[in-house]
């Protein structure tokens, strides 16, 4: 028989919370208000036996917890209500969390007892003394000790090792701390009583007696009933209407303090010892009475779970949106971050790309005046210097020479100066592209017309000017082209370009894409692409494709 009162260790109860007063200092925050706050309220229903709405406080407390030590409290008073409610499973997954959070010892004892408990009500008694016995090396007081004492002995007498129960009692009850404390003592008379009636020792009668007197005297029905059971049970077999006697008075005591579990427990003796026709009322009344009790634990149960799941899922949804709002501010800063180094890479490219572009064009007007006009200028010195300028034959053939330089002068800084991309842009364009059309080479342009041109920007402009203008520039050195075909096509979202010879094509493969890479650098500076398609003696295709 289980009698689980007598193994619930007060001491440990009134240790935690008189440490608990000592250890919470009060706080001005809120939150500290607010977790003693909850307790207050949670303490009020277990006065009231309300262990349900006890056990939903106690939860609301700990989910405002700020400390281990708040945290702990908190599911220690959650374990001992599942226990009251013989929800042993529970409570030993409540105080497990309760000793993962633990980093204060004074807390060690509350915690190995109630693991002890919850371990004994499951059968697993080995794991039921080594929670006891590390609650009993924990214990500092001599009645602390001795109370520990009396739970491990309960444990051997439900693995009925009773020599090991008796040996454990025997010591105890000469206890001076525990003869003190009546309440405490009795238990343990009691126990080692029952001990002697299951090893058939006739002083068991001794320890019983005495121990009922004790509790007759302190009069407390809730220590009476373990006495009037045991009573009942020693009397059984030898003198039945003792027996239905001392069930009765265990069944009315178990009445007055409302446990429903001791009243079943004295049913079960008083109908053993009644006549049939009152058994079967009796056993009527004993079978309603667990249902009843099965229900409403199973009611709290389920409660428990729901509390427990719901006080989870808040926590969780708490941490969500905080590792959410953590996440969010990351992704912000790389972004952030990404983005301005490629802004800056983009930049720090557009400008090496308009350096290449700028230095390609300084060298190529730097070559040409080198090689073509500053040949012709020291041509028209020497041809001065050495003729008779008095002749007017020689006098015309230098002007000639000189209105040639002027000519080439003018078409280089042409070529390079400042672009018009007003109105008259497609028409300068045109212009630019027909002036290489003479009796060798025949340049044909198509579609120009197709292209709204006061729409684009002027970037786009220029550098469609520049690059036509190199293409060019290209075809005429090098490609000995006879005919220069130039499309222009109109997409929704880009311009195309196609520009075709009959030429030479690209020799080895590089020759003029390499005179071709400022035009390409300017192509890819305004996000276009520009490529090369070339066939050996089948002439030179470039396909431009320029964003609008």
């Amino acid at each position: 028989m289980k009698l689980k009162r007598f193994l619930f260790p007060i001491f440990l109860l009134g240790f935690v919370f008189q440490s608990c007063t000592k250890d919470f200092e009060i706080d001005k925050e809120s939150s500290k208000a607010q977790y003693d706050s909850y307790n207050e309220v949670a303490f009020k229903w277990v006065e009231k036996q309300r262990y349900d709405s006890a056990f939903y406080y106690f939860h609301k407390s700990k989910s405002v917890a700020q400390s281990s030590e708040q945290i702990v409290y908190s599911l220690l008073q959650i374990a001992s209500i599942e226990q009251k409610y013989c929800d042993f499973a529970g409570s030993e997954e409540t105080v497990t969390i309760a000793l993962e959070n633990c980093k204060n010892p004074i807390y060690f004892p509350t915690i190995y007892n109630l693991l002890g408990l919850a371990y004994l009500e499951q059968y697993n008694y080995d794991e039921a003394l080594l929670y006891f016995n590390k609650c009993y090396s924990y214990s500092l007081k001599e009645l602390d000790k001795a109370i520990v004492k009396n739970n491990i002995s309960y444990v051997y007498l439900e693995k009925k090792e009773f020599s090991k129960a008796i040996t454990i009692l025997s010591k105890i009850i000469t206890n001076d701390s525990l003869q003190a404390d009546k309440m405490q003592y009795a238990k343990a008379l009691d126990n080692l009583g029952y001990a002697y009636f299951k090893a058939n020792n006739p002083n068991a009668i001794i320890y019983l007696t005495k121990s009922l007197s004790i509790r007759t005297n302190l009069k407390n029905d809730y220590e009476l009933i373990a006495s009037y059971m045991h009573m009942s049970e020693y009397y059984q077999n030898t003198d039945s209407s003792l027996a239905l006697a001392f069930a009765q008075n265990a069944y009315e005591a178990a009445k007055n303090v409302n446990s429903p579990d001791d009243e079943i427990e004295a049913l079960k003796f008083m109908i053993a010892n009644s006549e049939p026709i009152r058994a079967k009322k009796l056993a009527l009344q004993q079978i309603s009475l667990t249902d009843s009790i099965y229900k409403v634990r199973q009611s709290a149960k389920n409660q428990f779970v729901k509390i427990k799941y719901d006080s989870k899922k808040a926590i969780e949804e708490k941490e969500h949106y905080k590792t959410q709002k953590e996440i969010v501010v990351i992704i912000l800063i790389t972004v952030t971050i990404l983005s301005l180094f490629i802004i800056l890479l983009v930049r720090y490219r557009n400008r090496q790309k308009l350096k290449g572009s700028v230095y390609a064009t300084e060298t190529r007007i730097s070559k040409k005046i080198h090689d073509e006009l500053a040949n012709d200028v020291f041509q028209a010195m020497t041809f001065a210097e050495t003729q008779d300028l008095k002749n007017p034959e020689i006098k015309e053939t230098l002007l000639e020479n000189l209105d040639t330089i002027y000519t080439r002068t003018r078409n280089i800084s042409g070529d390079n100066s400042q672009i018009d991309t007003g109105e008259n842009y497609s028409e300068l364009l045109v212009d630019l592209l027909n002036n290489y059309s003479n009796q060798h080479v025949n340049v044909i342009v198509n579609g120009y017309t197709t292209i709204d041109w006061n729409k684009l920007k002027k970037e786009i402009k220029i550098a469609v000017y520049r690059v036509l203008q190199e293409l060019m520039v290209n075809m005429k050195k090098h490609s000995k082209s006879t005919l220069v075909i130039i499309s222009f096509n109109n997409f929704s979202k880009h311009i195309e370009i196609k520009y075709t010879d009959n030429g030479i094509g690209i020799l080895n493969g590089t020759l003029q894409k390499k005179g071709l890479q400022n035009a390409e650098n300017r192509i890819h500076a305004i996000k276009g692409t520009l490529i090369f398609d070339n066939e050996t003696q089948k002439g030179f295709r470039i396909v431009i494709n320029i964003p609008k």
